[in-house]
């Protein structure tokens, strides 16, 4: 009877070490699903739920370019088509909201790649204090080479006017450090005391040259 008692706690207590690992953990997964709708340009109601693209972030409702988001997403997975959607290893599996965070393709296609060539911003991944994902590099590399929706075509660098303030036709200041180049926007918290080597007319420019936007 004895060894019955210890034999019920040990499995009680496998069971619940099961339960406390997190989805992520359990390895990368691929599962097809049908496209119901898209409620935005990275974000896709199927069949298995709603799923939020991983590592990118398209224009939201009344935002400049989401008609252009949208657009582009439902004519590379129209509602009816089958995609794959697929959870990296170490990624969270849900969001906030309770969304999905999957990586969608469709015919091998990649569709989080092409929105960012479309215009969406790759984001919300390790530099945003999210979880890393297999494609961030790919990702930012391609964002650097592509416009966003509705952002300044001016992708030129500009001097300084004094040691601490750029010209008003290009205010974005791109701050050289040690470890990491960074632009600030005029609502971020250190422009003020920013001192940029660089200054900017659009974040598409500061990025074109190699810096990543203030966290901050």
């Amino acid at each position: 009877m004895r060894s019955q008692v210890f034999l019920g706690a040990a499995l009680t207590v496998a069971a619940a070490s099961l339960v406390a690992v997190p989805a992520a953990q359990a390895g990368s997964t691929t599962v097809t699903a049908t496209v119901v709708s898209w409620s935005d340009g990275d974000t896709v109601v199927t069949d298995l739920g709603k799923v939020r693209l991983i590592g990118i972030n398209a224009p939201d409702k009344k935002e400049c370019g989401y008609k252009a988001a949208g657009k582009s997403a439902k004519a590379l997975a129209p509602v009816g088509a089958t995609v794959t959607l697929t959870l990296p290893d170490d990624h969270a599996a849900t969001d906030q909201y309770g969304r999905l965070l999957r990586y969608v393709a469709i015919n091998g296609v990649d569709i989080g790649l092409r929105q960012i060539k479309a215009g969406s911003v790759a984001k919300f991944d390790s530099r945003d204090g999210y979880d890393a994902h297999p494609k961030e590099s790919k990702y930012l590399k391609n964002d650097i080479k592509h416009h966003d929706y509705c952002g300044n075509s001016d992708l030129k660098s500009y001097k300084p006017i004094s040691a601490n303030k750029c010209p008003a036709k290009a205010p974005i200041k791109g701050n050289r450090g040690d470890e990491d180049w960074i632009y600030h926007l005029p609502r971020n918290q250190y422009y003020s005391v920013t001192n940029p080597e660089e200054c900017f007319a659009s974040g598409d420019g500061a990025k074109k040259h190699g810096y990543r936007a203030s966290l901050v």
